[in-house]
């Protein structure tokens, strides 16, 4: 049974990961283009230049990503911690294919927000291995 929290958690991961496809969708427009600008010179579907692009989509995400994970950090929930997974994942796979393009503090500072995600989703792991179950309640009382 999913928790008021639990939910909560799962939407904002669910917005975290449809913010990165987009993200990752207008960054590979731009790189799918022959004009062989950088991503700063181009854009893609959304009309935003590379910063604005990389804070509202790519640091929205993660933030949501590490809220999701502290509201539902004393739930047990697999979906959250595979969201976790998936959207850290997501991150590294995206700024790898397109690291030719990037400078290496851009490079860094990506991947190491990949990182925290998937480590919060081991974390988040650990913790659900520790948190007893109703049903664990139940096996006790009888």
């Amino acid at each position: 049974m999913k928790t008021t929290k639990t939910t909560v958690a799962i939407a904002l991961l669910g917005v975290s990961l449809i913010l990165l496809i987009l993200y990752g969708i207008d960054v590979a427009i731009i790189f799918s283009s022959d004009s062989g600008q950088t991503t700063e010179d181009s854009r893609g579907f959304l009309p935003l230049d590379e910063k604005t692009r990389g804070s509202a989509f790519g640091g929205g995400a993660v933030i949501m990503s590490i809220i999701a994970f502290v509201i539902a950090r004393k739930e047990r929930s697999n979906i959250v911690s595979i969201l976790l997974f998936v959207n850290g994942g997501l991150i590294i796979a995206g700024i790898l294919a397109v690291a030719g393009g990037l400078g290496t503090t851009s490079l860094v500072s990506t991947i190491a927000m990949g990182i925290i995600l998937v480590g919060l989703g081991i974390w988040k792991v650990l913790i659900d291995r520790k948190t007893p179950t109703t049903q664990d309640y139940r096996s006790k009382i009888r």
